[in-house]
């Protein structure tokens, strides 16, 4: 009894978890482990570092690099057989915009796994990249416990679709849009112009600014600043340029779907 209490004022004073959460791992998974083991050490942060027989530490830093791998095989797998004719660039950059480190943690934050993460307190306030770190992990695990193909299986029913989901919520903040403007007329040889057309004379008015590629208009957009109104403009160029001509988007790796989901109304 006085044992159990220490252990419980312990936990309470370091952050760490139980082991009560993984009792919500099949619904997490979708089916039965067969070795436990390996999921207990995809939830162990190195904060709470175990020490084997030979000194060795055991967390679940190395789970993750194999789930890294798996995880883009897997995405490589999916976007390949999905995009027959995209180029080698186009389906790389696609994964990455899948894959970006702001989505897996929050993927991995909607799955749970913050709550099943066994680690101190003060790491977990350290950096959010540790949830996508776990979501890795678990991938990894899955893959010892099961197999390749049991693996994929997860990243395509259960991660991929929380994937695309939080991608689109989270476009706006993960997203250069002037950035790939400039990539796409570069490499066509395009001259590309950003004029502000409008800059505000009393606080709070926007900032009105049009792109130009080629001395030709192709997008006006609004902001409280330059910088914002930059953004949006290359954001509505895009848009126009996809919806002319669908291999624009293609070429930069966007969904012509997304580009409509995160625009904003026009003025």
């Amino acid at each position: 009894m006085i044992t159990r209490l220490v252990q419980n004022v312990l936990s309470r004073l370091f952050g760490l978890r139980s082991k009560e959460p993984l009792l919500h791992l099949v619904e997490v998974l979708g089916f039965e482990p067969h070795d436990q083991s390996y999921y207990e050490l995809a939830f162990r942060h190195s904060s709470v570092s175990r020490t084997d027989a030979t000194g060795f530490k055991l967390n679940n830093e190395r789970l993750e690099f194999l789930g890294d791998s798996v995880l883009a095989t897997a995405m490589s797998h999916y976007l390949y057989l999905g995009h027959p004719t995209w180029d080698e660039g186009q389906l790389s950059k696609r994964r990455g915009a899948l894959v970006k480190r702001a989505v897996n943690n929050a993927v991995a934050q909607r799955m749970g796994l913050d709550r099943m993460l066994q680690i101190r307190r003060e790491a977990r306030h350290g950096s959010a990249d540790i949830y996508g770190n776990t979501l890795e992990a678990l991938i990894g695990a899955i893959f010892l416990d099961r197999g390749y193909t049991k693996a994929e299986e997860f990243v395509h029913h259960r991660v991929l679709p929380l994937f695309i989901e939080l991608e689109q919520s989270l476009r706006e903040q993960t997203t250069n849009y002037k950035s790939l403007l400039l990539e796409w007329t570069q490499k066509h040889r395009l001259s590309l112009d950003f004029r502000m057309l409008q800059e505000p004379k009393r606080s709070g008015a926007s900032f009105v600014c049009g792109v130009y590629i080629s001395e030709r208009k192709v997008g006006v957009g609004m902001g409280l600043n330059k910088k914002e109104a930059h953004q949006d403009a290359a954001h509505r160029a895009l848009l126009a340029l996809c919806e002319a001509d669908a291999s624009v988007a293609e070429e930069l790796g966007l969904r012509l779907e997304d580009l409509k989901l995160s625009s904003p109304s026009e003025a």
